[in-house]
């Protein structure tokens, strides 16, 4: 779980700032798009410090709010991602990587729940 926790960490902060700082090298033309992507990449920041912040918990109990919240995130990320694929506009690579997070935030929590 500390590894997950790790990547999450790396991944979400990565975007984070890329899309808080540079927004225009995803996005080009719109300021609506531009400010829209700066407030996405304030989520990611706090998703990536909440994944920093459950690294010091040594408790699971004390984990399984945060485990469950990232596996939501992650799920529900994938499944708009897959249907932004179905209409043309989304990255295949970014299905991926937050589908295999979905999967094995949901699996750790569902063990965490037992």
């Amino acid at each position: 779980m500390r590894i997950l926790l790790i990547a999450n960490t790396i991944f979400e902060i990565g975007i984070g700032c890329v899309f808080l700082l540079f927004p225009s090298l995803v996005l080009k033309d719109s300021a609506l798009s531009i400010s829209l992507l700066r407030i996405i990449g304030c989520g990611a920041l706090a998703l990536g410090t909440l994944s920093l912040l459950m690294l010091n918990v040594t408790d699971k109990k004390a984990l399984k709010p945060g485990l469950i919240a990232l596996s939501i995130f992650h799920t529900l990320a994938a499944a708009s991602q897959i249907y932004s694929f179905s209409s043309g506009t989304a990255n295949i690579t970014i299905i991926i990587i937050h589908s295999l997070f979905a999967a094995f935030f949901v699996c750790i929590s569902w063990q965490q729940v037992r």
